[in-house]
C-alpha cells in the first residue's frame, strides 16, 4: 500500500500534469456576464479610449475651473500686470514649452518647424496680426485647450497660464518696436500719442 506521502505527492503531481496539459481551458466560455479565463477577456490598451469629460456642473477635485477656448475668450481676463518678473517667467516657461514651434522670437520658426518637421504655417506666427489680435483670454484658452496642431498644455498650473502671454504680448511688443512688423490698424504707435 501507498503511504498517505506518496499518496499525496501522486495527487499533487498528476493534478499539475494534467493541468498544465489541458489546452481546453483557454476556450471556456462567459458565464454570466464573466469572463471564465483571462485569455479571453475584454480588454483595453492603455490610451485606447479618450478620458472622460468632467460631469456638467461639477468642479474638478483640484477646484480649479476649466474654460473651452472660446468661453476663455469671452469671459478671461488677464489678472497680471506685465511687470518684469512676470515677463521673465512667462519667458522661463515660453521656453520650455512653446519655443520649440512658434521659436524664441515667436515668429513660428522652432526648431521642429521645416521640412519632414511641422510645416511653415502661418498660425506659427505669434507676432502676426492674426495672433496679436487675439485677446488674451483667448490666448489663455488656446494654451490649456489646444487646437489643431497645438495640443493642450493642461500640464502649465492654469495660473501660469498667464505669464505665458505676457510674454506672449512682450514678443509681439518688441517686434512691433523694432520696426519688425507694423503695428495693429487703430493701434497706438509705440512712443505713445501726441508727438
Amino acid at each position: 500500500m501507498m503511504t498517505s506521502r506518496k499518496l499525496a505527492a501522486a495527487v499533487v503531481l498528476s493534478a499539475t500534469l494534467f493541468g498544465a496539459c489541458d489546452n481546453e481551458l483557454k476556450r471556456i466560455e462567459k458565464r454570466f456576464g464573466v469572463v471564465a479565463t483571462m485569455s479571453w477577456q475584454d480588454s483595453y490598451e492603455a490610451f485606447e479610449e479618450a478620458p472622460r469629460g468632467a460631469v456638467p456642473g461639477t468642479m474638478p477635485i483640484d477646484g480649479v475651473r476649466t474654460y473651452g477656448l472660446f468661453e476663455a475668450d469671452s469671459v478671461m481676463v488677464s489678472p497680471l500686470a506685465g511687470t518684469d518678473r512676470e515677463i521673465a517667467q512667462g519667458a522661463v516657461l515660453f521656453g520650455q514649452f512653446c519655443a520649440p514651434c512658434h521659436g524664441v522670437s515667436g515668429a513660428g520658426d522652432g526648431s521642429v518647424v521645416g521640412p519632414n518637421r511641422i510645416p511653415e504655417l502661418p498660425f506659427l506666427n505669434l507676432r502676426s496680426e492674426l495672433a496679436r489680435g487675439y485677446s488674451d483670454g483667448y490666448l489663455w484658452g488656446m494654451i490649456t485647450n489646444g487646437r489643431g496642431l497645438m495640443p493642450s498644455y493642461r500640464r502649465i498650473p492654469a495660473d501660469d497660464r498667464w505669464y505665458v502671454v505676457e510674454y506672449v504680448r512682450k514678443l509681439q511688443a518688441d517686434a512691433v518696436a523694432a520696426g519688425e512688423i507694423p503695428p495693429l490698424p487703430g493701434a497706438e504707435p509705440a512712443g505713445g500719442e501726441g508727438l
